[in-house]
């Protein structure tokens, strides 16, 4: 199959759901599942927006399949991002004016008979951010729905994005340490000895990096920010709750 058919065959039954989800939630407004709270345009933009999450998160699980089926049976399987460290300097920079010095700081290889505890580590570099982005999705498509019916503050809404939060952190947290030691672990299986040495020494000698992680902390902000939102739904949930009981 081509790759225009396969993503046809993909996009096609996506855009169905897409439609056919917000048709329901703007027929449940109209069917006494929701109020006045929302003018007709605004229950479509919240319909769209809850139809174009549940595409989005299709399109992850379809990625959490398809990328498996490449990680574990592509043969060679090519590494890129290997930390790479030496006094060897690119060609097309020699006697070019105002460089001082340059380098590289990174290569790639395509290894044979990579073990599987090496390609679930590479799995788990794409995965984990696509499983963040599918519980944010599926929130989004959540809160959406509740927003046509009128009634946002449901009582599982505040734990279900606590869940996200926490989702959000591990998938971007984890995701970065899974590339590190995977990364690692190619270096350890090509034979550390020889390709990792002493990049102390004067002048530099040519090395790649053992392990190497440059944490991004920028998860942790989202994954916090995510749950003050979940604080705010509650205090909402016990509002709506307290007044319902006033009713």
């Amino acid at each position: 199959m081509d790759p225009l058919t396969a993503n046809l065959v993909i996009l096609v039954p996506a855009a169905a759901i897409t439609a056919a989800f917000a048709f329901v939630i703007l027929w449940r407004r109209g069917d006494g599942g929701g109020t006045t709270g929302l003018s007709r345009a605004e229950s479509w933009v919240v319909s769209i927006i809850g139809g174009l999450a549940i595409l989005n998160a299709l399109s992850c699980a379809i990625g959490l399949f398809s990328n498996a089926a490449w990680i574990f049976d592509v043969e060679p399987f090519r590494v890129s991002g290997l930390k790479y460290s030496g006094a060897t300097a690119p060609e097309r920079l020699a006697g070019v004016d105002h460089v001082a010095a340059s380098g590289y700081e990174s290569a790639w290889a395509e290894v044979m008979g990579l073990p599987d505890a090496s390609r679930w580590l590479f799995y788990l570099e794409i995965a984990l951010p696509l499983i963040s982005v599918l519980a944010v999705s599926v929130v989004v498509a959540w809160l959406s729905f509740t927003l046509v019916r009128d009634r946002p503050f449901v009582r599982a809404f505040p734990i279900g994005i606590g869940i996200t939060a926490i989702a959000v952190m591990v998938g971007g947290l984890g995701s970065q340490l899974a590339a590190a030691m995977a990364r690692s672990s190619v270096v350890e299986y090509l034979g550390a000895d020889a390709l990792v040495a002493d990049d102390t020494t004067t002048p530099a000698t040519e090395s790649f990096a053992w392990f190497s992680l440059q944490l991004d902390l920028a998860p942790v902000g989202a994954a916090l920010a995510l749950m003050l939102v979940a604080a705010a739904f509650q205090i909402g949930t016990r509002m709506q709750r307290d007044t319902e009981a006033l009713v």
